[in-house]
C-alpha cells in the first residue's frame, strides 16, 4: 500500500464550541493517542484530507503524520462524520512502533465465482465482512482477495482456513465461517385464487405473526 501522509497542526482549544469553529473554518478536528499514554490533540485541512483519503477505503489505515515537521506513524482508529452533511467531522490516531505487531480489522473481498454457483445453482453468502490479524504496520493492507471459486454447494470457508501468509496472524475465532455455499431456495408455489363467489378464507393475524417471527431472517 502507497505510503499516506497527512499535515497537522497542534491545538490547543479544546471541547464542541471549539471544534464548531474549527469546522466552520475548513478543518477536522482531531487527536493521536500516543505510545506514552498521552494525547495529542490536532486539526487537518478539511480539503487537502478529503483528497488525500479519497482513494482509501479501509477502516484501519497505516498513515505517516506531519506535525509541524515532526513525523510520525499512527493508524487511523476512527472516523466520525456528520449525520447530515455526511462530512467527516473528527478523526482518531493511535501512534504505532513500525518495530511491534498490532492488531487491525481488514476487509475481505471474496473473488471468483464458486463451483457450486456455477455447476449447481448454489448461492453464495458471505457471512464475514473482515477479519481480525496481528502484524507489524508496514503490512496492513486495506483489504484481502479471498478466493472461493473451489467451493460447492454444502461447503463453508472457516477463518482457520485463511491462507493470508507469514505475515499475518488471524486472530478471529477459527471456527468463524467466512464465506459458504448453500443451495437455492426452492419456489415456492401460492395457493390458487379462490373461484369467483367462494368465501375466502379469513386472514389468520396471530398464526401469521409467530410463523414470521419463526422464521430466521435471511441474508
Amino acid at each position: 500500500m502507497n505510503q499516506i501522509t497527512l499535515n497537522a497542526s497542534v491545538r490547543t482549544e479544546q471541547g464542541s464550541k471549539a471544534a464548531g469553529r474549527l469546522r466552520r473554518a475548513g478543518k477536522i478536528p482531531g487527536v493521536i493517542k500516543r505510545m506514552s499514554g498521552e494525547s495529542t490533540l490536532i486539526e487537518l485541512d478539511a480539503h487537502a484530507y478529503d483528497m488525500t483519503m479519497r482513494a482509501h477505503h479501509g477502516d484501519q489505515l497505516l498513515v505517516s503524520i506531519d506535525l509541524g515537521g515532526t513525523k510520525l506513524s499512527a493508524l487511523l482508529r476512527e472516523t466520525q462524520h456528520d449525520v447530515m452533511t455526511g462530512k467527516v467531522s473528527h478523526v482518531d490516531f493511535g501512534e504505532v512502533d513500525m518495530g511491534h505487531t498490532v492488531r487491525v480489522e481488514i476487509a475481505i473481498n471474496l473473488v471468483g465465482t464458486p463451483d457450486g454457483v456455477k455447476n449447481a445453482n448454489g448461492v453464495l453468502e458471505q457471512e464475514l465482512r473482515a477479519i481480525h490479524v496481528d502484524c507489524l504496520p508496514s503490512d496492513i493492507v486495506e483489504s484481502f482477495d479471498i478466493d472461493v471459486s473451489a467451493l460447492k454447494v454444502g461447503d463453508s470457508l472457516l477463518a482457520s482456513q485463511l491462507n493470508l501468509g507469514e505475515k499475518y496472524h488471524v486472530t478471529t475465532h477459527k471456527d468463524t465461517v467466512v464465506a459458504a455455499v448453500v443451495a437455492a431456495d426452492e419456489e415456492i408455489e401460492l395457493p390458487a385464487a379462490p373461484a369467483d363467489g367462494a368465501a375466502a378464507e379469513p386472514e389468520v393475524i396471530g398464526a401469521k405473526k409467530a410463523d414470521a417471527a419463526a422464521e430466521p431472517a435471511k441474508k
